[in-house]
């Protein structure tokens, strides 16, 4: 949605002693057929987009009015807003010194999530067969 309209929509909550607005380093996000909308707690989630070969993150899940206002839309961080602050944070920090990693003789056993009989794999599995389509809310 076009942070005007967003704005638009925002901007006509009155008397509850807020004021929201949507800047360009923010996304306004909504599906008014479905009513999805972020929740408490969902903050960093992810918004994701397939294209023709991969995931690609678009925006950090950031704020909105609740999970029960779905005419409202969500509120995400604009990923390519801070493309060049990422280059640089990711330019300016080392590498790890893979000589100070442990040693291990043994190969290690592979993560389990709790309560799941197979490896960490099938909850990631599970994780990117809720995102199939074009471009996903990942919602609690």
């Amino acid at each position: 949605i076009e942070n005007a309209l967003c704005n638009t929509l925002y901007g006509q909550r009155t008397g509850q002693g807020e004021t929201y607005a949507v800047h360009e380093e923010m996304l306004c996000v909504g599906d008014f057929s479905t009513g999805k909308s972020i929740c408490k707690g969902d903050s960093g989630g992810p918004l994701v987009c397939y294209l023709p070969s991969a995931w690609v993150l678009v925006g950090l899940a950031s704020w909105g009015l609740d999970c029960w206002h779905p005419a409202y839309p969500s509120i995400f961080t604009r990923v390519t807003y801070f493309t060049n602050w990422i280059d640089e944070v990711m330019r300016l920090t080392p590498l790890p010194d893979p000589t100070l990693a442990p040693h291990t003789r043994s190969p290690p056993k592979p993560l389990r999530a709790a309560g799941l009989p197979g490896p960490c794999a099938a909850l990631v599995l599970a994780t990117i067969l809720l995102l199939c389509g074009s471009c996903r809310l990942a919602v609690s």
